[in-house]
């Protein structure tokens, strides 16, 4: 059975209201994304974020969620078990719809 890999992470501070954070991460295994964690780093809720999410030529959120679905930890992150295949690259957008800067970690749960 597998288990956990390891956890990546993408740490943005200072994000201005209305502005956005993207980034990309090409896989060096095959691994799957249990879990999406967005974590506001003063435990605030994100109320009005979003989260866009793409993995190859897959989108996983038609076309954006709000940020707090996928919560800041295991008791209100679903499980997604989002195949990430060796080579593949993912591709995120979080735009911050909060009324004040927010400082962020983005962190994908592997397996």
């Amino acid at each position: 059975m597998p288990g956990l890999k390891y956890y990546k992470t993408f740490e943005y501070d200072g994000i201005a209201a209305g502005d956005t954070r993207t980034a990309t991460w090409t896989a060096e295994e095959d691994l799957k994304i249990k879990r999406v964690h967005i974590i506001e780093k003063s435990g605030a809720t994100l109320r009005k974020s979003t989260f866009y999410l793409k993995i190859g030529g897959r989108v996983f959120t038609h076309e954006v969620v709000p940020a707090s679905v996928l919560g800041p930890d295991i008791l209100v992150s679903p499980e997604l078990n989002i195949p990430f295949g060796k080579a593949e690259t993912l591709s995120f957008t979080l735009k911050n719809g909060e009324s004040a800067a927010i400082s962020v970690w983005v962190v994908f749960e592997c397996e």
